[in-house]
């Protein structure tokens, strides 16, 4: 491997590398919610997820497939 593969930026040495702040991930870094942090609406979402899962077999459900478990549980646009 390459020097240049190995430490991309000559700028940074290794000692800046260990002081450097860690990236934040994005929206999974949060912190997930604990069962009695959650409202009812929320537990009724993920059993809904979870029961669609579990019958189609599928471990990821599409956002149309969300969108259709949304309505199935009552939900409606807004204009």
């Amino acid at each position: 491997m390459s020097a240049d593969k190995q430490n991309p930026d000559p700028k940074l040495s290794k000692a800046s590398k260990k002081t450097a702040k860690p990236k934040q991930k994005g929206p999974r870094a949060l912190k997930p919610l604990k069962p009695d942090e959650m409202t009812a609406e929320v537990m009724d979402f993920l059993s809904a997820i979870d029961e669609y899962k579990r019958v189609n077999e599928r471990p990821f459900p599409s956002w149309s497939e969300v969108l259709v478990i949304l309505k199935d549980l009552g939900y409606k646009r807004s204009a």
